[in-house]
């Protein structure tokens, strides 16, 4: 018995062993089975990149089922479209629409003439479409349409302006006709930059198969009604479907019904909301009719996703492309542009540490009345929900543009000044005044000095300074956390 004791032991602690590695050779098979999670930077590029897309996307958006129609006249198509087209990927072109008030060709873009089906009496008695019949009479003889337009007068400009009213709905009805049964169209013009990348992805949380107007209203109060809303707007597939295939009724009702409104938006608002009962789904400041150096950057805009600007000139829209292809060259593609990371490329690289003289940075201007601060003393209008209280007012800096400079470095919020050597409208409470402060920040842009029209009728120079606090901005973007930024 003695003897058999250590035999025993060892074949005890051979089974207990062979227990032990079958307990965890089970536990790592369980184990192994879970469903996996990782933090995004716990993944390879690669993957994070899948994730994004298949997670946070829930409607996507083909390139095929994206069409953008470009909106131009005959009097700056040859001069506006090549630049533009020459910036628009080769993979977009066949979903792509040039639309325009003459039949022109571009290259082997053809520009279509959606005025062309109006009726022939319609547009004899017609006054607004007079400019309309003057353009086809020019082609028809053969003229440079560039030579003919380029000197065109104010009251000329006027009149292709009202010709718009007469395309809005023609312009829809031929891009159904030309790419139907998408699932999203967008209209823009020829000083529209798209930022295709971020509109795709914001597409994609909505159904196109639901009715949808994104668009921003216009503001008919102010100078330019389109401002700060811009004037793009997109259609979902759904909508123009209702328009073009469910209705019973003939879209060129709208010919002599856009007669009697201001403006084409008006026109196509309107229509929207009549025929088939839809109404705008706002997309502010995305949408907006800024461009990097007129984006009034601070709260509300810094980490919100760039979607379309305006007015947008041909060598910004060059830099604005540059900095996609920046964006892709660094694998940055996988987070959306934001107007934070603008600041970053087109700002924060100038001088603004230092006045300029000759220019303006905006802090006057009528887009630029909800960040205007208020001076102490004034009576704030109730109606205006960007005004407060008497919290954070600026001291009146009238006398200099020296008191102006420091009117603002004394308020906390204040960003930048300007400053005008004969008062003008602050377009809020302040009134008619030579320091205009502010709390969002501007670039802006030169004004040489210039004769204005005084109350007792005589003339005088006004020249205008800006100033900006840079350290300070810095000091409140440092603060702020934008989800997926590049710097």
């Amino acid at each position: 018995m003695l003897s058999q004791g250590p035999a025993r032991t060892t074949r005890l602690r051979l089974v207990s062993r062979l227990l032990v590695f079958m307990a965890a050779l089970y536990s790592f098979c369980w184990i192994s089975g879970f469903p996996r999670q990782y933090d995004d930077d716990e993944l390879p590029p690669d993957a994070q990149k899948a994730k994004s897309s298949t997670s946070s996307i829930p409607y996507p958006v083909e390139n095929d089922k994206l069409v953008v129609t470009i909106r131009t006249t005959a009097s700056d198509a040859y001069a506006k479209l090549p630049p533009l087209l020459l910036l628009i990927g080769q993979e977009y072109h066949d979903q792509l629409l040039l639309v325009g008030d003459l039949h022109m060709d571009i290259g082997p873009f053809h520009v279509h003439d959606v005025l062309d089906r109006l009726d022939g009496q319609f547009i004899a008695d017609n006054p607004d479409l007079g400019r309309y019949k003057q353009q086809i009479a020019n082609a028809r003889a053969g003229a440079d349409m560039a030579s003919v337009n380029a000197h065109l007068t104010q009251e000329e400009r006027e009149a292709m302006a009202k010709l718009d009213k007469y395309k809005m709905m023609r312009m829809l009805e031929r891009t159904w006709e030309l790419r139907p049964d998408r699932k999203w169209y967008v209209f823009v013009d020829t000083e529209t930059y798209l930022f295709r990348a971020n509109v795709m992805a914001c597409l994609g949380q909505f159904d196109s198969s639901d009715a949808t107007f994104f668009a921003n209203p216009s503001d008919p109060d102010a100078v330019d009604p389109y401002a700060t809303s811009g004037n793009t707007f997109i259609l979902s597939g759904e909508a123009m479907q209702a328009l073009f295939v469910d209705r019973t009724t003939e879209i060129a009702v709208w010919d002599s019904r856009a007669t009697g409104y201001r403006s084409d938006f008006d026109v196509l608002n309107s229509a929207l909301g009549t025929e088939i009962d839809l109404s705008i789904n706002g997309t502010w400041p995305g949408m907006s009719g800024f461009q990097p150096f007129t984006v009034p950057y601070g709260p509300g805009f810094w980490c919100e996703q760039v979607l379309f600007m305006h007015s947008v000139s041909t060598a910004m829209a060059s830099d604005i492309w540059r900095l996609e292809r920046d964006r892709q060259d660094n694998q940055h593609t996988q987070d959306p542009l934001l107007f934070a990371d603008l600041w970053t490329r087109f700002l924060q690289p100038e001088n603004l540490e230092t006045p300029r003289d000759d220019w303006d940075n905006l802090s006057s201007g009528p887009d630029n009345s909800r960040w205007n601060i208020l001076f102490e003393g004034v009576e704030p209008d109730p109606r205006r929900h960007h005004q407060r209280n008497e919290e954070g007012r600026a001291t009146k800096g009238e006398e200099s543009w020296e008191a102006c400079q420091e009117s603002c470095n004394r308020n906390e919020r204040c960003v930048q000044w300007s400053y005008s050597s004969i008062a003008t409208p602050n377009f809020n409470e302040n009134g008619q005044t030579k320091c205009h402060v502010s709390r969002s920040m501007r670039f802006g842009a030169s004004k040489p000095k210039a004769d204005v029209p005084l109350e007792n009728g005589t003339k005088a120079k006004q020249t205008w300074k800006s100033g900006w606090r840079k350290d300070n901005f810095e000091n409140w973007a440092r603060q702020q956390r934008c989800k997926g930024q590049q710097n």
